[in-house]
């Protein structure tokens, strides 16, 4: 017989799966949270980004837009000093850091000594599930201090940092010639990057442009959702659940407060959408991926299942007997929602 707490645990769980039947993607944010949340997959957890990148390229904007909150305050002065500086931060009782480098790459007087801020960094960075490298798509060229900013990383860490990157161009309806520049940039990035990891990992290193000004690039589509899904699939397995649940409520629920949107969120108009539903209405914070993403996003959800297996394994260990087989079931039939909604 399942005691009374474990029978509140495994009805409520189901609950939310019935829900989930008759609209999944309106209850898809709060399924998973409430799986991560009773399933202690969060506890003692969180998403760490490392952001590498001249001082006023937008690094701040951008991670502040793709995760909707200032989580990093966006500077207005050009840095004069080497250093680390990590903001912490809580989205939807997920924790979440965002360690910046200001001088890393920027054309200081305090500059010549790589081992001191090699070692800088080794003393303060210990976790990191994704590398940001952000530089202006309409800056023509790798400037000699974002190479000196990509040797100290690449020397600080392994190559495998680089397997856990993306390399984002801000200010893409700057560019004259929109995809012309983004393939040669994206191209000399990883060339300068291949000098201290090879080609085979740099090669590999995804690129997305964006414009914190505009929801489309020039090519007309919508960058933020694209750079949600490279972040996703780039991001390390011990990062990537974290993430989702941070971000899960946003990805194509139902509107049902017409009138709740943020004024101060302007990338979105659904209406524009060619994939809108006609049936539905959209929040203007959600995200809402096109098929490609959706398989992306799916496959790199199906990388990570493991933990979500051995996270309803321990539990099912502890609470022991029928509890343990009904909460196992119950993470089989939310990983089957989260596919249908993929699919």
């Amino acid at each position: 017989m399942l005691n009374e707490t474990a029978k509140k645990l495994v009805d409520e769980i189901i609950k939310k799966l019935a829900e989930s039947k008759e609209s999944i993607s309106s209850s898809f944010g709060e399924l998973l949270s409430l799986l991560i949340d009773k399933l202690q997959l969060s506890k003692d957890k969180k998403f760490v980004f490392l952001l590498l990148g001249k001082t006023g390229v937008g690094k701040s904007s951008t991670v502040n837009s793709l995760l909707n909150q200032e989580i990093a305050p966006v500077g207005k002065y050009d840095a004069t000093t080497m250093e680390v500086q990590e903001y912490e931060h809580e989205i939807n009782g997920v924790k979440c850091s965002i360690i910046d480098t200001p001088g890393l790459c920027d054309d200081i007087p305090e500059k010549g000594n790589n081992q001191k801020y090699i070692e800088l960094i080794q003393n303060q960075v210990k976790q990191i599930d994704l590398l940001w490298f952000v530089t202006r798509l309409d800056d023509s060229r790798v400037g000699e201090d974002e190479k000196k900013g990509i040797q100290i990383i690449s020397e600080a860490f392994t190559p495998k940092v680089w397997e856990h990157s993306v390399i984002i161009f801000t200010r893409a309806n700057k560019a004259d010639d929109y995809l012309e520049e983004l393939r040669e940039r994206t191209k000399r990035i990883r060339d300068e990057i291949a000098k201290h990891i090879g080609h085979e990992i740099a090669n590999k290193i995804p690129s997305v442009a964006v414009d914190n000004k505009s929801q489309t690039t020039p090519d007309g589509k919508r960058w933020l959702e694209e750079l949600y899904t490279q972040v996703f699939i780039r991001m390390s397995e011990r990062g990537a659940i974290p993430f989702l649940m941070a971000t899960a409520s946003r990805i194509n629920k139902t509107q049902s407060h017409k009138n709740n949107r943020d004024p101060n969120w302007t990338f979105y108009n659904p209406s524009e959408s060619q994939d809108k539903d006609e049936n539905r209405e959209f929040d203007a914070n959600d995200f809402i991926f096109n098929s490609i993403q959706k398989e992306l996003i799916k496959q790199k959800i199906i990388e990570v299942i493991p933990a979500l297996a051995v996270a309803g394994a321990t539990i099912g260990a502890v609470a022991g007997g029928p509890i343990g087989a009904a909460i196992g079931g119950v993470v089989g039939a939310a990983l089957g929602g989260i596919f249908y909604f993929f699919s």
